[in-house]
Order: C-alpha cells, then sequence, then structure tokens
C-alpha cells in the first residue's frame, strides 16, 4: 500500500487528501475498499435555528467523534471532511455484514446528544455506504456512496443505506427531483390536496387533511413522501412546510367554522421556534387555532421526545388539537401515549384493511380503539375502502374517518364544491 492509502484515520484529513487517496486507488483498482459517507441531516435546521457558529461546533463535534471511533474499524485507511455537511471513511475490503455493524455503531456514537449553552442538541447523521467492486474507479465508488446517503436521508426508519440497494434509475430521478425543487417552490408549483374527513356515526363532512402535491414535467405527480425526501437531500425541508401550511391555511380560511383542517409535521419541525412560526401563520390568516390539528408520526417523537412535548404543549394551550399519525406502523410505548398532549389517535390504513374479512385484524383493531378511548383519545381511521369496514368501524366506537369509501383527496376547489353540498 503507498504512502496516500496508508494515511492514519485517527485524525480528520482535508478533502484533497480524500482526492488524493481515490485517484491511488483508481491507479490500482483491483484493491478492494469499503467507503462510508457520513453526512448530517438536519444542519441546516441547526444554523437557522442556533446559528452558524453552533452549526460550525457542531460539524467539529461530529469529525473528532469519527476520528474517535475510525481506529476501531478494522482496516481503517483515512478520515476526510469534506465540503458541506459531509464526512469520509475509508476502510479496507470487508464483507456487508460486517460494513452494516460498523455503520450501526458509528450511528450509536454519533447520535448522542451535544452539549449546548441552551441544553442537549440532537442531530440525526445518516450513512451512504459502498464497497468496491473489480473495475471500480475511486470516483464511481465515491459517488455510489454519495447516492446512498441521499438515499439514507430520505429513507424512514432505518439511517444508512448501501449502494447496491440504489438503482441507478433511483439516482437519476433524484438527481433531476433535487434539480427542479427549489424553481418548483419559487415559482409556487407546490399544489394542496385535501383528504376529506368524515364522522363514522352520522358520514358528516368534518374536516380535511392537506397533502402535498407536485406535478413534475417529466414524472407526473410527486406525492408527500418523496416530495419531502428531495426536500431532505437539499436542506430544504423548512421551507416546504411552511409554503404547504401557508397554502393550507390559507385555502381553509374559506371554510365554515365546522369544518377543521389538519397538517402534518415531521422531526424536523418540530424545531426550538415551529410553533410560534406556526402560530403565527395562523394569526396572519386569521384562522382559529381551535379549528386546527397537527398530526405527529412516532418518529417525530421518538427522536427527541422532551422537544416535541414542548412545542406541543406550547400549540395545545392555544386550542390546537394533536394527533398521532399512522399509529400501528412505528415502535411508540404506552408511555409516549400517555406523556403527551394528545387528542386524537389515527389508525394507520394497514390495520383498517380487510378487517371485515380477518378475525385477527379485528382483533388487533378493537384493542387499539379500545387504548386510545380510555386514554380520552377521538379515534380517526384512515384509508377506509369497504362499507363493511365503515359498519365495523361504527360498531367499535371509531370516532372518524378519511378514505375512498368515501371520497380520495380533492383539489381545494373540489373540496369546497363538496363543503358546499
Amino acid at each position: 500500500m503507498d504512502s496516500v492509502t496508508a494515511m492514519p484515520a485517527k485524525k480528520i484529513s482535508p478533502a484533497r487528501d480524500a482526492q488524493l487517496w481515490l485517484s491511488a486507488f483508481e491507479a490500482s483498482a483491483s484493491r478492494g475498499a469499503l467507503l462510508l459517507l457520513v453526512g448530517i441531516r438536519d444542519l441546516k435546521q441547526v444554523n437557522d435555528l442556533h446559528g452558524r457558529e453552533t452549526g460550525n461546533a457542531v460539524i467539529a463535534e461530529i469529525g473528532k467523534r469519527i476520528a474517535g471511533f475510525a481506529p476501531s474499524i478494522s482496516g481503517a485507511i483515512l478520515t476526510a471532511r469534506l465540503p458541506g455537511r459531509e464526512f469520509l471513511i475509508i476502510a479496507g475490503a470487508c464483507g456487508q455484514a460486517e460494513a452494516e455493524q460498523v455503520a450501526r455503531k458509528l450511528l450509536g456514537q454519533l447520535e448522542s446528544p451535544l452539549q449546548h449553552r441552551d441544553g442537549e442538541l440532537h442531530i440525526s447523521p445518516r450513512i451512504g455506504i459502498a464497497l468496491s467492486r473489480p473495475g471500480q474507479s475511486g470516483t464511481q465508488l465515491l459517488a455510489a456512496a454519495s447516492s446512498a446517503l441521499s438515499a439514507a436521508y430520505s429513507h424512514k426508519g432505518r439511517k444508512y443505506r448501501f449502494a447496491d440497494s440504489v438503482t441507478n434509475v433511483d439516482t437519476q430521478r433524484n438527481s433531476r427531483l433535487d434539480k427542479g425543487l427549489r424553481q418548483a417552490l419559487k415559482q409556487q408549483e407546490i399544489a394542496i390536496y385535501f383528504q376529506p374527513q368524515f364522522e363514522v356515526d352520522t358520514e358528516k363532512l368534518v374536516g380535511a387533511e392537506a397533502l402535498a402535491r407536485w406535478t413534475h414535467p417529466d414524472f407526473g405527480q410527486i406525492g408527500a413522501e418523496e416530495l419531502f425526501a428531495a426536500a431532505d437531500r437539499c436542506d430544504l425541508r423548512e421551507e416546504l412546510s411552511f409554503a404547504i401550511q401557508k397554502q393550507a391555511v390559507g385555502y381553509a380560511t374559506q371554510w365554515p367554522d365546522s369544518v377543521h383542517l389538519s397538517i402534518n409535521l415531521g422531526a424536523e419541525e418540530l424545531a426550538d421556534d415551529h410553533a410560534t412560526r406556526l402560530l403565527a401563520i395562523l394569526e396572519d390568516a386569521g384562522f382559529p387555532f381551535n379549528r386546527l390539528t397537527v398530526e405527529l408520526t412516532e418518529e417525530s417523537i421518538i427522536r427527541d421526545f422532551d422537544l416535541a412535548l414542548s412545542q406541543l404543549e406550547m400549540l395545545r394551550a392555544k386550542g390546537i388539537g394533536v394527533a398521532i399519525d399512522d399509529f400501528g406502523t412505528g415502535y411508540s410505548s404506552l408511555a409516549y401515549l400517555k406523556s403527551l398532549p394528545l387528542d386524537y389517535l389515527k389508525i394507520d390504513k394497514g390495520m383498517t384493511a380487510d378487517i371485515s374479512g380477518n378475525p385477527r385484524d379485528l382483533i388487533v383493531l378493537r384493542a387499539v380503539i379500545a387504548l386510545g378511548k380510555a386514554l380520552g383519545l377521538r379515534i380517526i381511521a384512515e384509508g377506509v375502502e369497504k362499507d363493511s369496514e365503515l359498519e365495523l368501524l361504527r360498531s367499535e366506537g371509531c370516532d372518524y374517518f378519511q378514505g375512498y369509501l368515501r371520497s380520495p383527496p380533492l383539489t381545494a376547489e373540489q373540496f369546497l364544491e363538496l363543503i358546499h353540498q
């Protein structure tokens, strides 16, 4: 191994050293290697909320932790800081199982809270993993790790991805979405659809959940999950979230007082000042606080429970309702349900599908509804598509439902027509 590839991994090197190594790897492509590309998913939020000085301190601390961890990797060669929010770890060749174990341990080191002058600071690291193949150049290997990291930024749950799991089609699609998103936001091309919500007993229209859609010139309609994944890769989540919320609230001001609005909040939206900014949107639009419900995924709560609790308490003190979204798909404990200031529990559509034909599914659904009722929560069922499902939900005491049985997502104009009907 030459002098370039033998650089110590116990310190963070500049990007030029990584480029030298990659060039040397190209000259001897038969040599195997493992690349771990580490990114800080929410660095922009840290800069916006706490200032660039704090953001730089976060980068320095992450670099310190990576440098301290690298010597524990078998065959570690180099750790380097790349431009922006990314770090590169280069090690000798290994198997996928070993690489996955390294990634998990590294995430454990990086995810522990950082000390900040105002208390603990939580960040969300992601890792893209690339294992070299015969004939692959250093540049290609780095590009593969970069594609894997982009996928990890947008992937729910697991915080690392292997390059082999990301196809060229995925990479090209993501690249084109990323390039177009900023312009789409600037041109206000993100549309709002509304999923109507009905009372189970009377089937009366009571509200709607706001959903984001982007009609891409090449790919057609892009749903919220893929849209926010692109925003995460481009550090545009905050801009996208507030654009959606402002539009949705603006439309909802045209609705009668009996119709409520629900908006979704993710982990990134539960930042220190998000509640204040959301309240400002409502005040500017003249929309009553008590006609809004915020829906949270279980993942967003688990990520930083104390921060989520403080933000939700601030919103609920103003009369805003709080719902747990997609209940049954995550890992939340009963302690979260007991401790958070909640009003609604939304049952994931995967739990309502086929409840009329599967006794075991019905038993689980019945238990979830009973749990919510015991905690004083109102229950909303998602994805209801059959009359038999609605009838069972009615018999079990479910309060509200949404789904294609009564209506698909509607444009703002279509939803207003539905209200007038």
